[in-house]
């Protein structure tokens, strides 16, 4: 009896590992990585909903290679350790063809590393230090904003637009910070316009001592490049201070300003605070991006606020698409398709810079907006043909 149970039980085992290699062979595996706890847990949530939406429109639409697309996730908390570890569980374990992703700077750089040692794609999509792309490896793509393209194409030129006189600019001390920091020095040295800066820790609750340096200023605009709740601490205690309204503060990093506690950490404060994006429900840009927001409010029943949920969705596609055009999973044939893209995604078509030399290579730089917070409603103000009204101070 007991041999015939073993027998049973091992012709089960058999069975099973029968059927979990022919569901595998079934599908085709894609990792994503970024911050599902820690500060920024809030734009793995805005992932998560992007990967949902975007695997329904791939899958929809035939899958990859004949087959269903799949995405493990790995959480990063936003630690460049934890961000290199999670990224080669992703390729050794769950064997992904390639991985997209990643918020933090920090942790993509230390990611980047691992994808050009084992030789995966990755496509990173809302990490924005220079260097990522910049050190020109040939399995490293950016999807999304650059450093060097929102401050040169966005931030510096709607500061010019605005007229403002005097710039103070704040940043947080990580690569993110400190690298977009002195872009927006340069860029404001270039224009002629007086500044003063600081830097700041990226943590911080309390930056009433820094406000007081600010305010002795006398800056008409306050550029603060703070990632996480930090930022809802300067905005609420620049407020409270008076540094604002009298200077118009920008978030120069976007999301933070869209995160459902926003208003509840800022108060009264948060209003009249503009901040980038690269969504708005009444600048869409392309046909998917309309698609995106009723497809988003269908399956979530509240409209889309943090754009990083697009920006992954984006990323999936762009992923899909080059695995349909290589006709393989093969690293050096996914590289070839990625460098040939040519897709219309919610935020324009996306092509990849092959010239090499700077951070252009491999990059696609998506359009980016200027928004303020008006009677807690968004309103674009930058570029002047997207906008949907003007600045209040």
């Amino acid at each position: 009896m007991n041999r015939k149970r073993t027998g049973i039980a091992i012709g089960l085992v058999l069975a099973l590992a029968f059927c979990g290699a022919a569901a595998a062979q079934d599908t085709v595996k894609i990792g994503v990585v970024g911050p599902r706890t820690g500060p920024a847990a809030a734009t793995g949530a805005a992932f998560d909903e992007g990967i949902k939406l975007a695997v329904d429109y791939v899958n929809g639409k035939g899958g990859v290679l004949g087959k269903k697309l799949e995405v493990a996730f790995e959480d990063t908390a936003g630690a460049p350790d934890k961000a290199a570890s999670g990224f080669e569980r992703l390729v050794t374990r769950d064997k992904v063809v390639m991985v997209l992703g990643e918020s933090h700077s920090s942790s993509a750089l230390a990611q980047i590393e691992v994808a050009n040692r084992l030789k995966v794609p990755f496509v990173v999509v809302e990490a924005w230090a220079d260097e990522i792309t910049a050190k020109n490896y040939r399995y490293v793509f950016r999807a999304g904003p650059s450093n060097s393209g929102v401050v040169n194409q966005t931030i510096a030129q709607w500061v010019k637009a605005e007229n403002f006189k005097r710039a103070y600019v704040i940043a947080e001390n990580t690569d993110w910070g400190i690298g977009i920091g002195k872009l927006t020095e340069n860029a404001l040295a270039k224009a002629g316009i007086p500044y003063e800066s600081m830097i700041t820790e990226r943590n911080s609750q309390d930056h009433y001592v820094e406000l007081t340096k600010i305010k002795a200023f006398k800056p008409d605009v306050v550029l603060a490049y703070i990632y996480g709740v930090g930022l809802h601490y300067f905005v609420a205690q620049a407020g409270e201070t008076g540094v604002s309204p009298k200077a118009v503060v920008l978030d120069g990093a976007g999301p933070p300003s869209l995160w459902p506690d926003y208003w509840k950490n800022v108060g009264d404060y948060g209003d009249l605070e503009c901040f980038v994006s690269s969504m708005h429900e009444k600048v869409e840009l392309t046909p998917l991006a309309k698609y995106f927001r009723e497809a988003y409010t269908k399956k979530f029943g509240k409209a889309p606020t943090d754009y990083k949920s697009r920006s992954i969705f984006d990323g999936i596609l762009i992923a899909a698409d080059a695995i349909n055009r290589a006709k393989a999973t093969d690293a050096e044939k996914l590289v070839e398709a990625l460098e040939k893209t040519n897709l219309e995604t919610t935020r324009g078509t996306a092509k990849f810079g092959l010239t090499k030399g700077g951070p252009e290579y491999h990059q696609w730089m998506p359009p980016m907006l200027v928004i303020q917070w008006q009677n807690k409603q968004q309103v674009v103000l930058y570029p002047t043909q997207a906008a949907t009204g003007k600045l209040k101070r």
